[in-house]
């Protein structure tokens, strides 16, 4: 792990004497896949390149693995114009019967000529079930040189923030692919801790893992998962992985393999030391110490769950809400929700309708919460949660995304916007919800919008301007917008988002028929 700072400092464009870097010309993504009868994994991009850095064209490569790590396919594609990209499993692989659950993994690797800055490009892997239709962003990847290894392990933590479900039906499960070298012995040490703080501990023996083995862990049986106590619970994950960039594609599958959440595991920085552990607030007069906004959905049998895991030092921290309304106008202040003043040794699911209706609130819209962080000036550099997106239905399976809060950053002020993207999954319910919300303790200014939609089938977009108030937000649902779904041609499609207010942003939301929600947060 690098610090919080450091990962801004090698993320800057323009890298002052103090920080020299090394221009990302080959930026990658490698994930596990699983297909079967009912299941297909897909990854979504867009050309987004051409847009956000003006590089006129990228050089992508496909590389498809089976389970042992052989190359099984490899494909050769240039990106030279925006649109929207879906690359299928199935489809690539042309399988069309299953005997079995098959996995392996694909890697995507970009080439440029031109520093593309990030060396882990924005796509999307989607897990398409028969009732669901689940996604997370990038997360592992193979490392560019000894360089890039270096830089991403000078700190060696365990890998933890997401849920696990007490649903009888759904396994947990976290995967990753190795990287070149083979693993001939790592012993996992895994801590479940469920809502109470106890924590059951277990070893698992990775042995001979081979070069781009692909390795999908289930690591809790049905006697162990009564530990939960029919609730939802957490774990943490202490590795030696060194090939590769272990964040791990992880979430919940039904035990019939028809259907999967989708999330990734974040840094467990409980027990780190160093300076650069907390960020301070530059001017406390004008910040709030961190930040963050997540929506409410309206419909009744929905809810919106704030996660706050046990992944960050001991700290003082109290958090506060403000329910906002679309057009920015704060419809309900709620003081300590929750105050933390030790070092937590358990996870906390706060469900925000349940704390609104007690104050007999009522909903008949789509509202935004904005979570405020007073940390007394300071507060956890890497402070991470999870937002579980709900409804209730056949199934109740939530989005668990996983996602940080906004600390006050002065150079953000002096930017003149920001530029946001989202795939629009198109399987069920698919919904963007952005919004115009900042830290900073007085109002800041309304957001002037462009936004642009990207199809499968050619460079043409549709665009449409808005304006969001200051603490406002937007929703846009695709079921509701004909234009859009025409234009889709019942394939996946993507929004981009031009800002002239660096504070937008926003989550994309897939909402199944069946109870099963995939999200994620904006790019």
């Amino acid at each position: 792990m690098k610090t919080y700072q450091e990962h801004l400092r090698s993320t800057n464009p323009k890298p002052n004497n103090l920080y020299k870097r090394k221009p990302i010309l080959r930026s990658s993504a490698i994930f596990p896949f699983m297909i079967n009868q009912h299941l297909d994994t897909k990854i979504l991009f867009l050309g987004y390149w051409l847009i956000k850095r003006n590089i006129k064209q990228v050089d992508l490569k496909i590389i498809i693995r089976n389970e042992k790590g052989s190359v099984i396919h490899i494909k050769k594609k240039k990106i030279n114009k925006v649109k929207a990209f879906s690359v299928s499993i199935k489809k690539t692989l042309n399988k069309k019967v299953f005997e079995k659950t098959i996995i392996g993994s694909i890697e995507l690797e970009v080439f440029s000529k031109v520093d593309m800055i990030y060396p882990y490009p924005a796509f999307v892997v989607n897990f398409e079930g028969k009732n669901s239709s689940t996604v997370v962003h990038t997360c592992g990847r193979i490392y560019n040189d000894k360089e890039d290894v270096k830089n991403n392990s000078k700190f060696s933590v365990a890998e933890t923030g997401i849920d696990i479900l007490p649903d009888k039906n759904f396994t947990p499960f976290f995967s990753f692919v190795n990287g070149r070298l083979k693993i001939k012995k790592d012993n996992l040490s895994i801590q479940i801790i469920n809502s109470e703080g106890e924590v059951l501990r277990k070893n698992i023996l990775l042995s001979n893992i081979l070069p781009y083995q692909s390795k999908f862990v289930f690591f809790l049986n049905d006697q162990e998962k009564k530990f939960l106590n029919n609730k939802k619970g957490t774990i943490k994950i202490k590795h030696n992985f060194k090939g590769f960039f272990p964040r791990l594609l992880s979430g919940n599958i039904e035990k019939s393999k028809i259907n999967s959440t989708l999330t990734h595991t974040y840094y467990d920085t409980s027990n780190q030391k160093n300076k650069d552990t907390y960020w301070k607030n530059p001017d406390v007069k004008k910040f709030y110490d961190s930040s963050v906004s997540f929506p409410l959905l309206k419909e009744k049998n929905s809810y919106t769950e704030l996660v706050i895991y046990p992944n960050f030092p001991k700290t003082n921290l109290k958090f506060d809400i403000e329910i906002l309304s679309g057009n920015g106008k704060i419809i309900k202040k709620i003081k300590s929700i929750l105050v933390i003043k030790k070092k937590l040794n358990q996870p906390f699911y706060l469900n925000i309708k349940n704390i609104l209706r007690k104050r007999k609130i009522i909903f008949n819209n789509n509202y935004f919460v904005k979570l405020i962080a007073n940390g007394d000036g300071r507060i956890p550099a890497r402070l991470k949660f999870g937002l579980n997106l709900g409804i209730q239905n056949k199934y109740d399976i939530p989005s668990n995304i996983c996602f940080n809060a906004h600390v006050p950053n002065e150079k953000v002020l002096t930017k003149p916007g920001t530029f946001k993207w989202a795939p629009i999954i198109n399987k069920f319910d698919s919904v963007v919800a952005i919004s115009n919300t900042s830290n900073l303790r007085t109002k800041y200014k309304n957001a002037n919008i462009i936004l642009k939609f990207w199809n499968e089938l050619n460079s043409k977009c549709i665009e449409k301007k808005i304006q969001i108030k200051d603490n406002g937000s937007y929703w846009f649902d695709l079921k509701k917008n004909n234009q859009i779904r025409k234009f889709l041609r019942k394939k996946t499609g993507w929004i981009t988002i031009q800002s002239d207010n660096p504070f937008v942003n926003g989550w994309y939301i897939e909402k199944s028929n069946y109870g099963i929600i995939g999200a994620d947060h904006l790019f």
